[in-house]
């Protein structure tokens, strides 16, 4: 079955696909790791920013703060698999309150 461009976007497609990019991060190489936490922080990114309208100013400034906190871990020479993904599962039940 084909997904549609529509499903893709969608919050729960996306969450979908970040679960299994973060079940990956110990199998891969350091490059990889990189690669795929950055793809992770992007559609966090994009959904903490369409979340923004829902939540109070101060709730936005902590998600932004996640948001920083997971980019800066999937920036350093070597990440660390076992901080970020219970980081980013964290991140992704919050904005699933918020949808």
């Amino acid at each position: 079955m084909l997904v549609d461009r529509g499903d893709r976007e969608s919050p729960w497609w996306q969450v979908s696909v970040i679960g299994d990019m973060l079940a990956t991060l110990d199998t891969l190489t350091t490059a990889g790791q990189h690669h795929v936490m950055g793809k992770v922080v992007a559609v966090v990114r994009d959904q903490v920013l369409r979340a923004g309208p829902l939540v109070s100013r101060p709730d936005r400034d902590l998600l932004a703060g996640l948001v920083e906190d997971l980019e800066h871990e999937s920036d350093r020479l070597s990440p660390d698999p076992s901080v970020f993904t219970p980081r980013a599962e964290r991140l992704i039940k919050l904005l699933a309150v918020v949808r």
